[in-house]
């Protein structure tokens, strides 16, 4: 069943699992956990569509609003989450993500690659992103395959809103309850601290609700989760799970810069640069990354690049699409289209992208036509634009993990929301050790290029960095903030993503991710819910 808070004249009635969030892995862990048997209580802290005053709670400030989006953007308070703004991208971690890697920091989870990859298929399943097969069709650049560089895919949802997937499931099930416009303001424990004795709801006339449960979950995204246990600070005066002082800290998303021309000899046919679709018409694309022999060889963090589309802000390419989609900007969210909002927006830029759509109408006409179609007419959408290159050059869209960094963190603010909670502040950071895995990339991607006789790749390396810190942190990906671990002090959650020394207590976010790979952290997210569905099943047992 589904209710509103605002026509409740009680808080909700006990569960099995208290879920806090409606996101990807709530919503995904609440349907696993009523299919199984559970009694589950979904707590949405949002309506059923996003609302500016609601949406003002994530509000924050930033240590450098330079390098980090501000925190009210890629996060969306209502049923279904973030994933009402996901592009659907949905990848694996790798086996070495797993694994200590002696140059990388804090590396190393307390559970294998193996654990996870046995939900991933179910986690494709449920982000409706075709099979779990992440095997090419081709390689991205005929030749360039070998030892240290290979090619690899990603896959791609509808994208789809996770409530509009389990939302009518969830409404007509007796044993799920979805409840919204319940924000929880705090996690009430014990007074040995040893366990959870309630949760605190404020209710809809501003008075406190205590909702009470067998098992609670944490499902609010890799922000919100860490301020809620960071504000839970009543008992425990540094939260819970916070022994090791991790609660906030390492707190990662991923690096990211559009940097560098390939320029690649074979026939500009044989790029693997566009959209595919697979049987099932799931859209795939390709990607160049280092093998793992080069993550140790080389000391590398896990990264990828991507074939990009030339800069549409600058009205030098003389493409009318790309002209089109910098007229159009503010058409976009804001998430996707800061670097166009942002960009030169004098007359004489404008007049020139004029000029390039006024010199190719037909070319401009027929792509509209067509991604009019591909894009907002089919149930499934394509993710983005991918234009052919005429002169057979290409930039790269690089894309690495961030290491984890004690000094990168989230903590509590002193001014407090209209919930009288604390608001967060964000000091994100990135460590001197991931700028010199980027320009080792780079190096390694130029070197081969030139050996292999498939291209080359121009850059200036003293500007990588510059140029990674300008594309900021890559928006939404939040991870780290509750990092798993085997020993309380070296983390916040354990192997069962339950909260260290707290009976009771679970996180399912990726915020747990004690690192942050080469992928979006959806997908994994996803899978370490279902698997936690199971954990709770046997506890409830």
């Amino acid at each position: 069943m589904r209710a509103d808070a605002t026509e409740l004249s009680a808080p909700p009635g006990p569960a099995d699992v208290c879920i806090v969030g409606s996101g990807a892995a709530g919503l995904t862990l609440a349907a696993r956990c009523g299919a199984l048997g559970l009694d589950v209580l979904v707590l949405e802290a949002g309506a059923a569509h996003a609302n500016p005053a609601v949406q003002d709670a994530y509000a924050g400030t930033v240590a450098d609003p330079r390098v980090h989006w501000p925190l009210d953007t890629y996060r969306i308070r209502a049923l279904g989450g973030t994933t009402a703004l996901w592009g659907g991208r949905s990848i694996p971690f790798d086996p070495i993500d797993f694994e200590p890697r002696p140059w990388v920091a804090h590396s190393g989870w307390p559970i294998g690659y193996d654990e996870v990859a046995r939900y991933y298929p179910a986690a494709m399943e449920a982000a409706e992103a075709g099979a779990f097969d992440h095997v090419p069709s081709a390689p991205i650049v005929p030749g360039l395959d070998g030892e240290w560089l290979h090619t690899t895919i990603e896959r791609f949802s509808r994208p789809t809103n996770f409530w509009t997937r389990y939302g009518k499931q969830l409404t007509a099930a007796r044993n799920v309850r979805v409840v919204t416009n319940a924000p929880v303001t705090g996690v009430r424990l014990a007074a040995d601290g040893n366990s959870v004795d309630h949760l605190d709801v404020r209710a809809p006339d501003g008075t406190t609700w205590p909702v009470h449960a067998r098992h609670y979950v944490l499902a609010a995204g890799g922000l919100e989760t860490a301020r809620l246990l960071l504000a839970s600070d009543d008992v425990l005066p540094d939260g819970p799970g916070n022994a090791g002082g991790w609660l906030g800290r390492g707190y990662m998303c991923h690096l990211a810069a559009t940097f560098g021309m390939a320029h690649f000899t074979g026939a500009p046919r044989s790029i693997g640069f566009d959209y595919e679709r697979d049987a099932e018409g799931i859209y795939i694309r390709r990607r160049l990354a280092p093998t793992p022999a080069a993550q140790r060889a080389h000391r590398l963090l896990n990264g990828t690049a991507r074939l990009h589309i030339r800069d549409a802000n600058d009205p030098s390419h003389g493409d009318p699409v790309l002209s089109l989609m910098f007229l159009a900007a503010f058409a976009v969210k804001y998430e996707y289209s800061r670097a166009a909002r942002e960009a030169d927006r004098s007359i004489g830029p404008y007049l020139r992208h004029i000029g390039n759509i006024a010199r190719h109408p037909l070319q401009l006409a027929h792509f509209v036509r067509t991604w009019g179609v591909k894009r907002y007419l089919a149930s499934r959408r394509i993710p983005s634009i991918a234009l052919p290159s005429r002169d057979n050059r290409y930039p790269l869209e690089f894309v690495s993990e961030q290491s984890p960094n004690w000094d990168s963190r989230v903590q509590l603010a002193t001014e407090r929301d209209a919930l009288g909670m604390r608001r967060l502040h964000v000091d994100w950071r990135v460590a001197a050790a991931d700028f010199d895995s980027a320009r080792a990339t780079y190096r390694l991607f130029r070197d081969e290029l030139a050996r292999t006789g498939t291209g080359t790749l121009a850059y200036e390396e003293d500007a990588l960095e510059p140029a990674m810190l300008d594309a900021a942190a890559y928006g939404g990906h939040h991870s780290g903030t509750t990092r798993m671990s085997a020993d309380p002090r070296n983390g916040v959650v354990d192997r069962d993503c339950r909260v260290h020394g707290v009976a009771g207590l679970y996180i399912a976010s990726a915020s747990v991710t004690p690192t942050s790979s080469q992928a979006n952290p959806t997908l994994t997210a996803i899978a370490l819910a279902l698997r936690l569905a199971d954990h709770l099943k046997e506890r409830c047992a």
